[in-house]
């Protein structure tokens, strides 16, 4: 292979592992605002959303994700499947988030299955807003992601610190819903 070829290649690997844990992290802490039956309690069901990621250089990529959510724990727990896909990439990613509501924070982690990507998050939460902190198991990579929910809405805005990807946005609405701009 030529030399061009093998740092073309890494460049595009390195990017692609970027956006699989850039996208594993927007969709591991979408919330909702605190209800009665806990904060994930309006969240139990299918999403859909769209968004972008931009890239250093300037340029932004086109994301479509679908994901799907499982609430137990009292509204507590939630549990995240998720397919994003950009034109460069698709993602399968698995979460696992828990609100303690005594503390006000939320802890979790997520597993992306085609790059063997995985980490955790931590944060804060509130009525309507979350402010986490994403970080790679590896020590590869870490986030800053604010949550907020607007109406029927989830918008989700991720800054990670060291990557060729420099913000992530993200709209996720129920399935079957449309926006309310």
């Amino acid at each position: 292979m030529h030399p061009q070829q093998n740092r073309t290649g890494a460049r595009l690997l390195k990017r692609a592992l970027a956006a699989a844990a850039l996208l594993a992290l927007a969709s591991s802490t979408l919330v909702a605002p605190v209800f009665a039956s806990g904060l994930f309690g309006g969240m139990q069901g299918s999403w859909r959303g769209e968004g972008s990621l931009k890239w250093s250089t300037g340029e932004n990529e086109r994301m479509r994700c679908v994901a799907t959510y499982e609430v137990s724990g009292e509204g507590n727990k939630l549990l995240q499947n998720l397919t994003c896909a950009t034109d460069s990439t698709r993602l399968v990613v698995k979460s696992e988030i828990t609100y303690k509501p005594a503390a006000g924070v939320i802890t979790g982690s997520w597993s992306e299955k085609g790059y063997g990507i995985n980490g955790w998050v931590t944060g804060t939460a509130s009525a309507g807003s979350i402010k986490a902190r994403v970080e790679s198991s590896d020590d590869a990579f870490s986030a800053d992601v604010a949550i907020l929910m607007q109406g029927a809405e989830q918008v989700v805005t991720i800054v990670p610190r060291n990557l060729d990807v420099t913000e992530v946005f993200v709209t996720m609405l129920r399935a079957g819903q449309a926006a309310t701009n």
